[in-house]
């Protein structure tokens, strides 16, 4: 019987201690401080997030070509808004550093935003973001203000007027998602 409760409690502190290396959830809502470790391919690197700026970290894939095609939108937000909201093209769900490092210096100023290549399954990005998140497919967007995450969507759902609200103080998903719905 001494041994089954020991067994038992064992079993019991094994569990608990398990479940604090499990993936965090990530959604909206939810506090971002550190960003995950990467490799910064252009742009300024940064490991943490500065709760005075905006955030907008768009996941792609030099194979995805929903991704690529998103590129010229985000980079002609990002030169509009440069002084006020922070970009970074998240290059995921790739093993070729050099292959992503080429793709962005062929693209030239056709990318002329932060970017960082996060690796393949099971790095950091991967663990501390594309499984807490649940993302199962790219491009995803998130949005991140006062180190929250405020949104997460694609791509195509940003545009100047949203990006203005968030800057005002007054963005709002359910606003972001009506702007959207009148655009179509």
């Amino acid at each position: 019987m001494r041994n089954k409760l020991l067994l038992t409690l064992l079993l019991l502190v094994f569990m608990a201690v398990r479940s604090k290396a499990q993936v965090a959830f990530l959604d909206t809502g939810e506090k971002v401080n550190l960003y995950p470790k990467v490799e910064w391919i252009k742009g300024q690197p940064f490991s943490s997030f500065d709760p005075s700026k905006i955030y907008v970290i768009d996941l792609w894939a030099t194979w995805c070509k929903p991704s690529i095609a998103a590129m010229p939108h985000l980079n002609s937000l990002s030169k509009e808004f440069k002084d006020k909201i922070v970009f970074l093209a998240q290059d995921v769900m790739e093993s070729d550093q050099a292959k992503v490092a080429e793709f962005v210096a062929k693209q030239g100023d056709n990318m002329d935003m932060n970017i960082a290549f996060g690796g393949p399954k099971g790095d950091d990005f991967d663990k501390k973001w594309i499984e807490a998140s649940g993302t199962q497919s790219i491009p995803r967007t998130f949005v991140i203000q006062n180190n929250m995450i405020v949104w997460i969507t694609t791509p195509e759902k940003l545009n100047e007027t949203v990006l203005q609200l968030l800057i005002d103080k007054k963005f709002s998903i359910a606003t972001g998602e009506k702007i959207n719905k009148n655009i179509q």
